[in-house]
């Protein structure tokens, strides 16, 4: 059986490739370009290695190199999109124009290659060509609707732009599609924040509720500052109380802290028996789960309420 394998099992492109791949996901550049070259050589009019291989030239530095073999793997396969984003990829440290354009090429070619969009994008923030970007993310979730990355993308693009209303909507999907990517939380808080302090704040915090998708931390994330921000001019307890009510209905009232929050939404519309009670109910059921932080707010909340004073919280 041996003697025959030697015969049976050939070294290939493919081989090499798969191998090539292997090692570079593991950090072993050097090792995948040695495997990639082997690829090329094994099948000089393999497109895929050629593109790979340019890759891992680019990652070590040999640009000139790289760019060679790029233009090599665009020839071989002018119709492959994966093609003219490797190129892109490695022409983009020695010619930034080139590498967006031909970023543009692979998604002309792919309109579902998600990596070239992610490609193109950075590259259009590093230029700093923003309406650019934003016009991009447009076209991106035309094809992807519930691409977290593609809603993050646009949000970034807008929020630069100046249009925090719409960052903050798509921020929205971002916490709905990935509700464990803390950036986006802590660029929706920023946003929230930084409106919070302009004179006429309020009004595109209203807009930015009247557009929020189901996503309870943003919910609440809106409803606690309308409810217990130190300046009046940025309260709202009427909004306070829809979104937080809305929050705790897609949780199932499970949760304290947005129980909390709705508790603290009730007491700043004036309504201090349902205050009282939502803050009771958010207590009990941080005291079940033993979670000794989310019931010492509710204690604080408690407190204050049976004062009939609403709670205020300077923002972190």
């Amino acid at each position: 059986m041996n003697s025959f394998a030697v015969y049976w099992i050939i070294p290939s492109a493919t081989q090499h490739l798969y191998a090539a791949k292997a090692l570079g996901t593991q950090g072993q550049i050097d090792r995948a370009a040695a495997e990639a070259l082997k690829a090329v050589e094994a099948d000089p009019s393999n497109g895929i290695a050629r593109g790979f291989h340019a890759l891992s030239l680019s990652e070590l530095g040999q640009d000139e190199e790289a760019i060679n073999e790029a233009k090599h793997a665009t020839e071989l396969n002018p119709s492959s999109s994966v093609a003219y984003l490797d190129s892109a990829v490695s022409v983009k440290r020695t010619d930034q124009e080139r590498a967006i354009a031909e970023a543009r090429r692979a998604i002309e070619l792919g309109p579902e290659n998600s990596l070239a969009y992610q490609f193109l994008m950075n590259c259009l923030f590093e230029s700093h060509r923003y309406n650019e970007a934003a016009q991009l993310g447009r076209e991106w979730l035309a094809v992807t609707p519930y691409d977290a990355a593609a809603h993050s993308a646009l949000a970034s693009a807008l929020a630069e732009n100046g249009d925090v209303v719409l960052a903050a909507q798509h921020l929205g999907y971002v916490m709905v599609l990935r509700p464990e990517v803390e950036q986006a939380h802590a660029q929706l808080r920023q946003i929230l924040l930084a409106l919070a302090k302009e004179p006429d704040g309020l009004k595109p915090l209203r807009e930015i509720a009247a557009n929020a998708p189901d996503s309870p931390r943003m919910l609440d994330e809106l409803a606690w500052l309308l409810a217990t921000y130190p300046d009046s001019k940025s309260r709202d307890g009427t909004e306070a109380v829809r979104l937080a009510q809305h929050a705790c209905e897609l949780t199932e009232r499970k949760i304290p802290a947005l129980l909390d929050t709705l508790a603290a939404a009730y007491a700043e519309a004036g309504d201090f028996p349902k205050a009282i009670s939502a803050a009771e109910e958010a207590l009990g059921h941080a005291r079940s789960s033993g979670d000794n932080d989310a019931a010492k707010l509710s204690e604080s909340i408690l407190a204050s309420l049976r004062e009939n004073l609403p709670y205020r919280q300077e923002p972190e």
